[in-house]
């Protein structure tokens, strides 16, 4: 089978690949001159499998509107005139109940889960090193009342088969060391051990050379997409800026560029950008080894070689990649508070879209087009769920049986 895949991020370099592993014929087109330019160049390194509590819960509405005057808040949430916005908006909210939450939590650490064994997969079959560490990810907290509430979600995801360790102030630095010149308080954590962490942009870049090696996968860069051409129930081209191209099947990969293209073909798929921002600075003797992610200020921490990733907060910013400064300085101070060695000269900045749903989980497999397919959707798991969900995308392809339940990532629950 002839495919397309439009995006070589890692949604659409894990499509080539695991299409590529089973004999395909794969072109993927890419704006950028390289894979992974965009929202998966600079993430927070984190593959955070049994971090499954979607944006939308209970907990969500009353934060989101204390935060929503505050220009250095995590999730920043602002009234726009812009009609997919404010449609988007209300299914976050419709998806803040109890019930709802719960059922996005069963199905995104359901995909996570799946997803660490094919990562694992792709890492034994190809041998590409990207700064991999598995040491699991510490989530920490400022207050015992912010401890207490995570603990409600964990004992909930450990009735579901994913445990994590309670940890106190002093556990919390006998896992990881370099937390104990922090100056802000820690009243104690929650530790994942079957949590890693890794160079999102150095894999995704090696798993598209692995491609084009050992599979003859064809990356069409610097091309633009500009449009879909059907014929009743079947696509039958991609207009770009190279020309008309035609394969047998296609597969929708271009993260929050996704529905612009779709709305042309009559699908309304709510996904919309929530941007993100991330540093980079010099790692430094004594970096922490192990991931962190402070849930307080939702930011995370991680350790890739030489350098120190921390990435977070959430902004709704429609289609503006712009990196803010106002953004960035809750992320400085965030790493500066937890690790006063950190030294921030050499220090990069990045800002990028995320393609979130409204309930949380990605939107995978087929299309009211019988040759149309999506992978997109992931929000801020991208890193964490494609290597599974590519694996589901390529078994719906071919006919085949999907090894975990599809229920709540097919579009048609939209």
């Amino acid at each position: 089978m002839r495919v397309i895949i439009l995006g070589a991020g890692v949604a659409g370099v894990t499509a080539a690949y695991m299409l590529g592993s089973r004999g395909h014929q794969v072109e993927v087109i890419e704006r950028e001159a390289a894979p992974a330019m965009q929202t998966s160049y600079a993430n927070g390194g984190q593959l955070s499998y049994t971090h499954a509590q979607p944006w939308a819960n209970p907990d969500a509405l009353p934060k989101v509107i204390q935060w929503m005057f505050q220009e250095d808040a995590p999730l920043v949430l602002r009234f726009s005139t812009d009609p997919y916005m404010i449609s988007w908006g209300l299914r976050f909210l419709m998806n803040c109940r109890q019930k709802q939450a719960e059922k996005s939590t069963r199905i995104m650490l359901r995909l996570g889960l799946y997803s660490r064994d094919k990562l694992a997969q792709i890492r034994q079959a190809t041998k590409i090193e990207y700064n991999h560490l598995s040491k699991g990810i510490l989530h920490i907290f400022g207050s015992q009342q912010g401890l207490d509430g995570a603990l409600k979600q964990a004992h909930f995801q450990e009735s579901l088969g994913a445990k994590e360790e309670l940890l106190t102030r002093e556990q919390c630095f006998e896992r990881e060391p370099a937390l104990k010149n922090a100056t802000k308080s820690i009243a104690g954590g929650l530790y994942s051990e079957v949590d890693e962490s890794g160079d999102l942009h150095v894999f995704t870049q090696k798993l598209a050379a692995y491609c084009i090696d050992n599979f003859g996968a064809r990356f069409t860069y610097g091309t633009e997409i500009q449009g879909i051409q059907r014929e009743g129930n079947r696509i039958s081209g991609v207009q770009t800026s190279a020309g008309l191209k035609t394969a047998d099947a296609y597969v929708m990969a271009m993260g929050s560029y996704s529905p612009i293209l779709l709305r042309t073909l009559g699908m309304k798929i709510p996904i919309y950008p929530m941007k993100g921002y991330s540093i980079t600075v010099p790692a430094w003797e004594n970096a922490p080894q192990v991931s962190i992610t402070d849930d307080e200020k939702k930011v995370v921490i991680s350790r890739l070689g030489d350098k120190v990733r921390a990435a977070g907060t959430a902004e709704f910013a429609r289609y503006n990649d712009q990196v803010r400064e106002a953004r960035i300085t809750p992320i400085v101070r965030c790493l500066s508070d937890l690790f006063p060695e950190a030294q921030f000269g050499q220090m990069s900045r990045w800002a990028c879209l995320r393609p979130q749903t409204p309930d949380g989980p990605p939107t995978i497999g087929a299309t009211r087009y019988e040759n149309l397919f999506l992978h997109t959707g992931h929000g801020t798991l991208g890193w964490t769920q494609s290597p599974g969900s590519a694996h589901l995308l390529a078994d719906i392809m071919e006919g085949r049986p999907t090894e975990i339940p599809m229920e709540g990532l097919e579009a048609e629950r939209y």
